[in-house]
Formats: structure tokens, C-alpha cells, sequence
């Protein structure tokens, strides 16, 4: 497995509100720098949520989470799941994050890393015909913040030019 980069500016979220509100900032920000008519939708898909970060926490409280969300690159037609795969990865690169394709990932695939510890990737569908899954995931938090009534979208569509 590839190394991954060490942040340059690591921030551990607060609360959980921050975790989610940057996930959503980064969903926000790649799906403005795709292809005019592309929409992020999770709606048969998990959408957000927390995760543990470790697996092997004894206590004492709650483990460590991070949040993450899960939703499918939705392109206009004639734009493929590859296209789309290698255009994210470049708004990515275009940020200055870190992004790379990695070898233990179905391919195509784009890993991007943030300075702040933020990681988000791409990875071109399983079967033909299906849309590539976009991840976004925060840096791990202490457990004891997760909140469970902090709602998130279903789909995220590009911001209108000039709002």
C-alpha cells in the first residue's frame, strides 16, 4: 500500500458540526469544478455518517470517529465514469492537494489529500454502466462529539455561476 502524505496543517474538528460542515464544503467545492450538469447523489447510497477509528478502542468513553460521506458522481451524458474519475482528481490537484491513483483500489481511482487531514477519493464503478463513488472523509475526533440529529443533503448540485 502507498504511503500517504503528512498533513501540513492538520485541524482535529471541534464538533461534529465542523467535521460535517468541511466534508460538505469539499462535496461542494468538487462537484462546482466538474462538468456543467453533474450532481453528487446519494439517495440509494449511505450518504453521511460516523466511523470509528479505531477498532481496537478499550475506553474509557466512546472511540474516536471520523465522518464521512458517501455519494455517486452523477455526469451529464456522454461524460464516463473514467472522465469523470481523472476530472476530479485534477479539480482536486487544482486545489493543491496531494492526489494520486493508488494500486490496492479498483481502478480508476483518485486519492486527494488536504493539508488540513481532510482525504477525499474516487473510485470508478464496480460493474459498467454504474456512476463512481466520491468519499469524503475528516480527520479522526474524539467519539463523545458524534451527534446523530445533524441532518445532510442527498444530492448536492453545482452552485449557480456568480452566487
Amino acid at each position: 500500500m502507498e504511503s500517504m502524505p503528512t498533513p501540513a496543517s492538520p485541524k482535529i474538528p471541534r464538533t461534529q458540526q465542523e467535521a460535517q460542515d468541511t466534508v460538505l464544503r469539499y462535496l461542494r467545492k468538487t462537484v462546482d469544478g466538474l462538468p456543467p450538469g453533474t450532481v453528487l447523489d446519494s439517495t440509494d447510497f449511505r450518504g453521511g455518517g460516523n466511523l470509528t477509528c479505531d477498532d481496537h478502542f478499550t475506553g474509557p468513553g466512546k472511540p474516536p470517529t471520523e465522518y464521512e460521506y458517501w455519494t455517486h458522481v452523477m455526469g451529464p451524458p456522454g461524460v464516463s465514469s473514467d472522465e469523470l474519475v481523472a476530472a476530479t482528481g485534477e479539480v482536486w490537484r487544482s486545489w493543491g492537494l496531494t492526489v494520486v491513483e493508488r494500486d490496492d483500489f479498483r481502478k480508476p481511482n483518485r486519492f486527494g489529500y488536504a493539508p488540513d487531514s481532510y482525504r477525499l477519493q474516487i473510485k470508478g464503478p464496480g460493474s459498467p454502466g454504474y456512476p463512481p463513488t466520491l468519499i469524503v472523509s475528516s480527520p479522526c475526533f474524539p467519539g463523545d462529539l458524534v451527534r446523530d440529529d445533524i441532518s445532510a443533503p442527498s444530492a448536492i448540485k453545482q452552485t449557480a455561476p456568480g452566487s
